[in-house]
């Protein structure tokens, strides 16, 4: 966790246990006057003139403190060490009354249970210890001298004092309880702090996410202006030539360099709509990746003609995967249209499909080209990165990203001899996670 993300985690913790705090402070002001007239009448009950001195003494800096926390609080708010000053001197305070009124034999003894729980789930580790050692040596400072028989007139006369064995019974359980209760609400505030910390990291995560998106689209205008310039300059001279030579015979060939410019820009811009917009939520149905690939090579049949590439499918079918089949198919092309434009004249295009062990469908697309340069194997999903003279580097990212949308991948490796191998991989069948809506930072994040 670096330091912001620390001055996160404290702000917010102090923020909550500000509430919590809050509210006790203003409860043991209302309630506390209730129990020290309890206290009192305790007292009064009792003859012995020491505890009325004692309680006395005990209740008036009780209440005074609860009073001056009271308006402290309202005036300033929560502090870094109000928490556990005030825990401290609340193990203080209740435990000279508890001493007050009978040691282990008094009937505000159970009170001490509260106050360690409260403890346990509102403080960091190091005071949480503190506290912890206090209660166990104030209970030990009250129970030890009472067990050992030297203060005889501690438990008020009209209650009287439990026999021995239960005073060992009731110190014990005490301080099982003290124990138990630590350890129970420590366990607690540990939850809570890892689900701040969680929650934290996601948070950061999606920040980060959102500033490489950022950064990725503000690169990627400057390209698309910069790819689109050479396009509309050859378009606006061949369209001024055409004006001129009306007259004249049809100029066909100017006519098909302007219709692949035009066809090339409007590339360029699905490409760019495609890695800006959000990733719609995924359609699913179960879907024979075979025949989705056997269409996606009719459709390329044409490309592939051009180049003299020969294409060829291998596996047998069916290979069903749970998908969206258009996004599917989207990734397919893109890959399959990348080996083709790879691959040189006279070689071969290999799309293979085929299902492991583990729950998985994978489809491989295997070219005969060049391979991926050094410069770009590593980088090769990031947006803006291609090897293509006139690509936008734009294809691969989101391929990636409609990949992962379904829980897959899609990786690019070199392969022995030459060419390279792009691999789809999917689930045979979709995590429940998968199907909730993709925001447009995934897409960033696929690279």
């Amino acid at each position: 966790m670096d330091s912001r993300t620390r001055r996160n985690f404290d702000d917010i913790q102090l923020r909550h246990i500000g509430r919590i705090f809050g509210r006790m402070v203003m409860l043991r002001a209302s309630v506390g006057a209730g129990l020290m007239l309890a206290v009192a009448w305790m007292a009064a009950m009792d003859p012995a003139p020491w505890r009325m001195t004692w309680l006395v003494l005990q209740v008036v800096g009780a209440l005074s403190f609860f009073i001056y926390e009271l308006r402290r609080y309202n005036r300033e708010g929560l502090t870094r060490r109000s928490v556990p000053v005030n825990l401290l001197l609340g193990v203080f305070f209740q435990q000279s009354l508890v001493m007050g009124t009978g040691g282990l034999a008094s009937p505000l003894l159970p009170m001490v249970i509260p106050l360690a729980f409260v403890g346990a789930t509102t403080l960091p580790r190091k005071w949480h210890l503190r506290l912890f050692k206090a209660e166990l040596a104030a209970l030990s400072l009250m129970a030890l001298p009472q067990l050992a028989g030297w203060l005889p007139m501690l438990p008020l006369s009209y209650l009287g004092a439990p026999p021995r064995p239960w005073m060992f019974a009731i110190a014990l359980l005490m301080f099982l309880f003290i124990i138990m209760v630590n350890a129970a609400g420590a366990a607690i505030r540990g939850t809570f702090d890892d689900m701040l910390r969680e929650a934290l990291a996601q948070r950061d995560e999606l920040l980060a996410t959102h500033r490489s998106y950022s950064r990725a689209l503000e690169s990627m205008s400057g390209e698309i202006a910069h790819e689109l310039k050479n396009p509309l300059a050859t378009v606006k001279g061949l369209t001024q030539l055409m004006v001129r030579e009306a007259g004249r015979a049809q100029p066909t060939e100017r006519l098909e360099v302007l219709s692949s410019e035009v066809v090339r820009m409007q590339g360029i811009l699905e490409e760019f709509l495609n890695f800006s917009r959000p990733l719609v939520p995924l359609s699913v149905s179960a879907v024979d990746l075979v025949a989705l690939c056997d269409e996606a090579l009719v459709l390329h049949e044409g490309l592939a003609a051009q180049g003299e590439i020969r294409l060829e499918r291998m596996g047998q079918g069916p290979v069903l995967s749970v998908c969206d089949s258009r996004k599917v198919k989207q990734v397919v092309m893109n890959l399959l249209h990348n080996a083709i434009e790879a691959s040189p004249p006279g070689s071969q295009v290999i799309l293979e499909v085929d299902a492991n062990s583990i729950g998985e469908a994978r489809v491989s697309v295997k070219d005969t080209g060049a391979g991926l340069p050094p410069e770009v194997a590593s980088r090769a999903f990031e947006a803006g990165v291609t090897s293509k003279a006139k690509g936008s580097g734009l294809g691969l990212t989101v391929a990636r990203a409609l990949a992962r949308q379904h829980g897959g991948d899609v990786t690019l490796t070199n392969r022995n001899g030459g060419g390279c191998v792009a691999e789809l991989v999917l689930p045979r069948e979709l995590p429940a996670d998968v199907l909730e809506p993709v925001g447009a930072s995934e897409v960033a994040h696929a690279g």
